[in-house]
């Protein structure tokens, strides 16, 4: 059970939240309720999602679990990325390593973010599947809404959908012109300007958008070895896009460009003592680090895609896809996050690209609603990297390149079996395979010291140490993705809904290992069955909306990495080295008791733990049988509670004030789970914390001028994301501190 600093902190937040203060209501695109159900502003808005892949339903007819965040929230909550997503979707845990981002949905999620692995929980924007985790920390641009499919989506997502996939849905142009300019200042230095526009070109019955962003913020840390400062961020982006008719159709053709840059770093606090004054020095202190070097990191990502949608008879569409996506990047850090200078790694000339092709029908036949087609994805990626072992002038070289290429065909049917019975039956097969390239070489300086060579497999720990090893393999593998469903709706705004699903990820390759060898050999893929129960209501006339649900996922050959150290080198093994079961319920509620005032709250246990896993590894305690241990990044408890009143002010237009309060249990980092107690507690795991976010809004009377006060982490609370253990420290990434900034925006 969470500590009762939780729960109390828990139920000050739920107090607030009732008093009347916090975020907004309705969390995606609202669509007036009819008003033979809900006179306006006296019942919860509608909301319409596309989360199934078989058209826009309604939220509470969808049978699935699944949050949507509309794109007027994301600006009122100060929603920049997929980072600040975690407080406001049950179960979604969110960390990064160097702008790699590290996705966890109810546990389920992978920290093995290099060339060679694949995420399990993905990313879509505009359907297009985003390959590389480095891609998604994006700042949000032009979007209409966001939604979170909890659990896998193996049978209509495809590939790597095992946690769950978060949709990130652009704003169509529009049939009138309009748009809307922002500009923002807050702490940290932090500057935002955004603008977007949209409407008709002449009288063609084409329209365009074009929306462009320029943001960034000064560091957050203060690095005290070198006296600079750390974890700042620049953000420049622009996205356009062209809507031309095609008969009864539509065709959209979207392209984008970003690019990211900043002094992020990989894990940079240390959180356990290392005997170097200096570095032991600001322990405790999460505003400070102590590094030999400023660490590095620029992305650029840009591409574009053609979205079609045709009509080929009475209710059958033919919908294509077609997308090309290219990533470049550089990142330099301090591997070991210690003032003394002994690890830097540089992946420097990362380059990716995507092709992907999906055709699907889209068919309705009576009681039937059928959707199904086929998808191709091919992918190249190239992260060269550097390991410089600086106290003995040796450096590591790895030139890794993975060609990925994967088809599916797939089907699911709804079938109306009667007014309020339906049923769902879905499949999926996947084929891919991958060629490993690698050349893995050492290297020395000048200024090495001569005996080096001879002594080096010791100090190193790998034997054959000046070999230089080529490698080149390839792997296959295959998979059937079934999903069968059944729907019971008893009577109007309730949904009861019950499925078993196969989730699928992908095998790869382990670019993290101390020699080529390892790498070569690879891991395979890892599956999970997802068995859930759900409930979608809306009661008390359209005043409260209460949605549950409840699962079961057993996971099998999971893939999980250790950091093992092996001499001076270290290394990241994956392996498929475990089963696991996942229980868990959820609980989403959003009231609006009287008018001006809206509540919510999500509420989430989960209890995720290893099964068989009798090869664990840390370097603190060796080889373990983690069995029975708690799976990382899934806390047992979490939620958020939150609140808003809308104060009308007639003519002078209404002011919003709002908090809301996100809490967890304890999250462990490594199967150890309770590790080591050091002088800062323990560092391989984040305790039970909270987080308060406020709001206050002012919207004029025509709803053309917005000024928006927004604070994320208002009590400044210090929090641990995620660890790694490279060296025989270990190291953090920290949580973001107090930001408050204030936004103006004008709407035409």
């Amino acid at each position: 059970m969470a500590g009762p600093s939780i729960h109390r902190f828990a139920g000050s937040a739920f107090g607030l939240a009732t008093l009347g203060a916090a975020a907004a209501p309705a969390f995606a695109q609202e669509t007036p309720i009819p008003p033979e159900n809900t006179a306006p502003d006296t019942g919860i808005a509608d909301i319409i999602v596309t989360a199934s892949r078989m058209g826009e339903t309604r939220l509470q007819d969808t049978p699935l679990a699944v949050s949507a965040i509309g794109g007027d929230t994301l600006a009122t909550r100060g929603i920049t990325d997929v980072q600040d997503l975690k407080a406001y979707v049950p179960s979604l845990q969110v960390s990064d390593l160097s702008g790699f981002t590290q996705l966890y949905i109810r546990g389920v999620g992978s920290n093995i973010v290099f060339v060679g692995s694949d995420p399990s929980t993905t990313i879509h924007v505009d359907g297009v599947y985003m390959a590389r985790p480095l891609s998604y920390f994006n700042d949000f641009l032009d979007v209409e809404r966001i939604e979170v499919l909890r659990g896998p989506q193996g049978t209509l997502y495809g590939r790597n959908s095992v946690g769950g996939t978060i949709n990130v849905i652009s704003r169509k142009p529009t049939a009138e012109f309009t748009g809307e300019v922002q500009a923002q200042y807050g702490t940290y230095d932090t500057y935002g300007l955004k603008a977007w526009m949209s409407g008709p070109l002449g009288q063609s019955g084409i329209r365009a958008s074009l929306a462009a962003d320029i943001s960034g913020h000064d560091a957050y840390r203060k690095n005290v070895s070198t006296g600079n400062d750390v974890e700042d961020g620049r953000s420049r982006g622009v996205r356009g896009q062209v809507l031309v008719p095609v008969g009864a159709g539509e065709l959209i053709v979207r392209g984008d460009w970003s690019r990211q840059s900043g002094a992020l770093g990989q894990y940079p606090k240390l959180l356990r003592p290392t005997g170097v004054p200096l570095d032991d020095s600001v322990l405790g202190d999460y505003k400070k680090v102590s590094m030999d070097l400023d660490n590095r990191t620029v992305t650029k990502n840009y591409g574009g895609s053609a979205d079609l949608s045709l009509p080929l008879a009475d209710n059958v569409t033919l919908h294509s896809l077609t997308a090309y996506r290219e990533f470049r990047g550089r990142i330099v850090s301090d591997a070991d996050s210690s003032s003394l200078p002994l690890l830097r790694t540089t992946i420097g000339g990362i380059r990716q690209h995507q092709f992907s092709q999906e055709l699907t029908i889209d068919a309705r036949f009576g009681p039937v609603h059928f959707v199904g087609g086929g998808y191709y994805f091919r992918e190249r990626n190239n992260e060269p990297l550097t390991l410089n072992i600086i106290l003995f002038g040796i450096s590591r070289i790895q030139r890794p390149v993975v060609t990925a290429e994967s088809y599916a065909f797939f089907g699911q049917a709804d079938i109306e079996l009667t007014d309020t019975l339906s049923i769902v039956a879905g499949l999926r097969w996947t084929k891919e395979s991958k060629r490993f390239q690698l050349d893995d070489y050492y290297t020395f300086s000048d200024a090495a010291d001569p005996d080096v060579a001879a002594r080096a497999p010791q100090l190193v720990g790998v034997p054959g140490f000046s070999d230089r090893y080529q490698v080149d393999v390839r792997r296959k593998a295959d998979a059937l993705t079934p999903k069968i469903g059944i729907n019971f709706r008893p009577r109007e705004g309730v949904l009861l809904y019950a499925s078993a699903t196969r989730g699928f990820k992908s095998g790869g390759f382990d670019i993290g290992t101390t020699n080529a060898v390892d790498a070569a050999a690879g891991y395979g893929p890892e599956y999970l069955w997802s068995y859930e129960v759900g409930a979608k209501t809306d009661l008390l006339g359209g005043k409260l909306r209460a949605n549950l649900n409840a699962f079961l996922y057993d996971y099998t050959d999971l893939q999980v990495q250790n950091y093992v150290q092996t001499g001076l080198t270290f290394g990241a093994v994956t392996q498929n080295a475990a089963t696991a079961r996942v229980k868990g319920v959820e609980l989403e509620l959003m009231a609006k008791p009287v008018r001006g005032l809206d509540l919510f709250a999500n509420i989430s246990y989960l209890d995720a733990r290893y099964r068989k896993y009798p090869s664990a590894f840390v370097t603190q305690f060796g080889n373990f049988d983690a069995g029975g241990k708690r799976m990382n990044n899934a806390p047992k408890w979490s939620a958020t509670f939150g609140g808003a009143y809308t104060f009308d002010l007639g003519q002078s237009g209404s002011i919003t004030a709002g908090v809301d309060a996100h809490v967890q249990s304890r999250v462990y980092f490594t199967t150890a789970n309770d590790g080591v107690q050091g002088v800062t507690g323990y560092p391989e795991q984040q305790r039970s914390y909270g987080l308060v976010n406020a709001h206050l809004a002012w919207v004029s009377e025509s709803e053309l001028w917005k000024v928006v006060v927004s604070g994320s982490n208002i009590l400044d609370k210090e929090y641990i994301l995620g660890t790694a253990n490279y060296t025989a420290a270990i190291a953090g990434r920290p949580g973001r501190p107090r930001v408050v900034t204030a936004t103006l925006s004008r709407r035409f």
